[in-house]
């Protein structure tokens, strides 16, 4: 079985322990999908298909393994049918009887739900299903990895890198929003950078299964909820950790935290264990983004202080209200922002690549011409 990627540390190393000791809850309710970690084949897709058949899930060869989590396992395969790479991923909920029925049911419905969105910045879901080892979804094969990952590794994005990843985030969850499906796990995790710096949200709705799933355990004082629960606390909204269903605003709280930790290069709530964290959510005031960064334009750090306020009346009305305001951020700025972390464009290889060969490539004037003039465009 796979490494479980979710005992690698996080951000902040925490000391080992249980739940309730010092060390901060560990995030082992979802299986990652981190869906590349490696180089992509030099013969591409089809020398995907050629490798050796591990198993077969519905009806995708398994090629390899790509990670694991608490509740699954996410692997490369091959579809036949269609003639190209998946990822495809698999819950074990640990359950029998009615139980399991039940959530194998939920499951789908979400993996439908997410199946009918299409945006540039979520995953593609191509496909859901049964089989011998459970529930199963098939999407489409990134590569690249995930914003968590790329912070570990110490990447800081600039203030405009930052402001348009928000923003692009903000543009999908609106989109989703508007289609009734809410994501309720927004997470450094739970956003995937393309090669080309493109941000994807992954895990759709898969957070209120691994809910149901949890054996019911009581929250930490001062947090009066008698369910598990899912996710990361440092990113749960007040009225999740109070026990309240997650919905569009938790998801606007939640991107606010990473706009946050991106922007700061810390969470904004901590503690040394899982009841200080909801404490520091439930009752902490961190400090904004401009007190911390003295050079953080002040417009930047009221849109993240005002997505993280407590009571959701206080935040941004939807997710589509904040992607305005980050836009009009990011449209007023001297220099526009640039992809995230992406690599240089075509055109702008070229043009360095014409700038290397000197006076020789200059544009001779045309026979009968005016030498003097130029038809270049700016």
């Amino acid at each position: 079985m796979p490494a479980d990627l979710h005992s690698l540390p996080p951000l902040d190393s925490d000391p080992p322990g249980g739940v309730n000791s010092s060390r901060p809850a560990a995030d082992t309710d979802l299986p990652d999908i981190v869906t590349d970690l490696g180089a992509e084949p030099p013969g591409g897709a089809h020398e995907v298909a050629l490798l050796p058949t591990l198993s077969h899930i519905g009806r995708y060869a398994i090629k390899r393994p790509l990670g694991a989590g608490g509740l699954g396992e996410v692997h490369e395969a091959w579809d036949p049918l269609l003639s190209r790479v998946v990822a495809v991923k698999t819950i074990q909920l640990g359950l029998s009887g009615p139980q399991r029925l039940s959530l194998d049911g939920l499951f789908l419905n979400e993996a439908r739900a997410a199946a009918g969105l299409s945006h540039r910045h979520i995953v593609t879901v191509h496909d859901a299903g049964l089989s011998a080892h459970g529930v199963y979804i098939a999407m489409e094969r990134l590569r690249g990895r995930d914003l968590q990952q790329a912070l570990r590794e110490d990447w800081r994005p600039t203030v405009d890198e930052s402001a348009l990843l928000a923003r692009r985030l903000a543009d999908a969850l609106a989109y989703a929003h508007a289609r009734g499906v809410v994501h309720n796990d927004i997470k450094p995790a739970n956003v995937f950078l393309t090669r080309r710096g493109r941000p994807k949200l992954l895990d759709f709705g898969l957070a209120q299964i691994a809910q149901r799933a949890a054996p019911a355990e009581p929250m930490p004082a001062p947090a009066p909820c008698s369910r598990g629960v899912a996710g990361s606390p440092h990113y749960l909204s007040p009225e999740q950790l109070r026990g309240a269903p997650g919905g569009p605003q938790s998801d606007v709280y939640a991107l606010g935290v990473v706009l946050y930790e991106l922007l700061t290069g810390i969470k904004p709530f901590d503690g040394s264990s899982l009841g200080g964290i909801v404490e520091a959510v439930l009752h902490g005031q961190p400090r904004a983004p401009h007190v911390l960064r003295s050079k953080m334009p002040h417009e930047l750090s009221a849109i993240t202080m005002r997505a993280m306020a407590r009571e959701p009346a206080a935040r941004f009305s939807s997710a589509e209200s904040m992607a305005r305001a980050l836009r009009r951020f990011i449209d007023v700025q001297p220099v526009a922002a640039a992809p995230v972390a992406a690599a240089p464009g075509l055109k702008a290889r070229l043009r360095n690549w014409l700038r290397t060969l000197g006076p020789a490539r200059r544009r001779r004037p045309a026979p009968g011409g005016n030498s003097g003039g130029s038809s270049r465009r700016a």
